[in-house]
């Protein structure tokens, strides 16, 4: 069997870890040693699978109902980078916030390196902002 693209190893991310809410699936897609950077609602990094497993029970936790969809994928060799949009439901205290009931839409985009069809280093830039105004935890100004 081929070793997946770096484009491929992206989107199978996103569909298996975070569609499928698959956690056996990270570390088929992340190498031992690779860090996700920036990739939780702090903005803190999580250094190999169990770290990413720790952050990725936390927001099952917190939300339900949770769909990715990538928009755009766009490789070089060893790296990718797509568009995503994520909605959900806020359905849980993971985050330390009772739950509100709430469906949220969430815009991001996320880069990765990739070696040997695993991920090792990605980062991550994704709308927080919308995540404390969803959660009631910061309110947006009057336009």
């Amino acid at each position: 069997m081929p070793v997946p693209t770096a484009g491929e190893v992206l989107r199978l991310w996103f569909e298996e870890v975070w569609n499928q809410c698959d956690a056996s699936r990270i570390e088929v897609h992340m190498a031992p040693a690779g860090i996700a950077r920036a990739v939780d609602e702090t903005g803190a990094d999580a250094h190999g699978p169990a770290a990413f497993r720790a952050f990725f029970e936390r927001f099952l936790d917190s939300f339900s109902d949770i769909r990715f969809t990538m928009h755009e994928v766009v490789e070089a060799g060893p790296l990718a980078a797509g568009r995503w949009t994520a909605r959900l439901t806020h359905s849980g205290p993971g985050l330390g916030v009772p739950p509100t009931g709430r469906s949220l839409e969430l815009s991001g985009m996320a880069m990765v390196r990739v070696e040997d069809g695993k991920i090792v280093e990605g980062w991550n830039e994704w709308n927080r902002m919308a995540l404390a105004t969803g959660l009631g935890l910061l309110v947006a100004p009057a336009r």
